[in-house]
């Protein structure tokens, strides 16, 4: 497991095929994407190709989201990082 980030009570780390329920309860709800100016994600298969698109960006560009995960209790809380983006 990669950890990009630590605190004495978070852990940023590289998404995992095993985060789609995290990212699904996140992406599924309207209020998140109110500022990312996307739509609601409305099935996990869309999430998996989410963590398969960011885990490709790991490998293409080194960079990509990450997991932010609460040590306290091991639970998937949200994510971020940084977005490679090659359109203008």
């Amino acid at each position: 497991m990669k950890i990009f980030a630590e605190t004495e009570r978070l852990l940023l780390r590289e998404m995992f095929p095993s985060d789609v329920d995290g990212m699904y309860e996140l992406d599924s709800d309207p209020d998140v994407h109110r500022y990312l100016g996307n739509k609601p994600v409305i099935d996990k298969d869309q999430i998996i190709d989410v963590i398969n698109l960011i885990r490709q960006q790991y490998i293409d560009n080194g960079i990509g989201r990450w997991a932010i995960i609460d040590k306290k209790n091991n639970e998937f809380i949200g994510w971020t990082g940084l977005k490679f983006v090659t359109i203008n």
